[in-house]
């Protein structure tokens, strides 16, 4: 009787945990994601192609490629990717204000929709990355996280260089 409660409460306290990673990234990937949405319509339409330095990525690059990530890390969770988007066009295509915004918008959906979708039990198995190296499911979570953050401060390095003041900064 012993064994067969210790082996309930693990699988609960694992499930609790797995729930409890997916609310708390969910959570980290939402405020990033306003904050970068919030500096996407600070930044007015003509500075979208400014870009630091030659061979650096511009505004509207910037938001491409989180965009493009939301994308590839949803669907490396299990997610089906929507018709017509395919990540690898991204930073082609994004180039407006107003298109950067709708899909950021959009992949930021999809990969929320990812992560709450993640079942309780899959959080060890291996997840196939392009770039060496072995990940689980647990980890495509965080690098996702870490990632908007990573672009996040990205774009405020750019909005300062540019005499932007992020809006929740004022």
């Amino acid at each position: 009787m012993k064994k067969i409660l210790t082996i309930c409460a693990l699988l609960v306290s694992s499930t609790v945990f797995a729930q409890q990673l997916q609310q708390e990234t969910s959570g980290m990937i939402t405020f990033a994601s306003d904050r970068i949405s919030q500096l996407a319509e600070a930044f007015p339409e003509d500075k979208y192609s400014w870009a630091p330095g030659e061979g650096v990525r511009d505004v509207a690059g910037v938001i491409a490629h989180v965009v493009s990530a939301n994308y590839f890390f949803g669907s490396k969770l299990g997610a089906t990717m929507p018709d017509g988007v395919n990540p690898m066009e991204m930073e082609s295509k994004l180039k407006t204000k107003a298109d950067c915004q709708a899909a950021l918008k959009n992949s930021t959906e999809f990969v929320l929709g990812a992560i709450k979708g993640v079942d309780d039990g899959a959080m060890g198995d291996k997840v196939e990355f392009p770039f060496p190296g072995e990940y689980t499911t647990m980890t495509a979570i965080l690098i996702a996280q870490s990632h908007c953050n990573e672009h996040l401060g990205q774009l405020i390095a750019y909005a300062r260089a540019n005499g932007i003041v992020p809006p929740w900064s004022e």
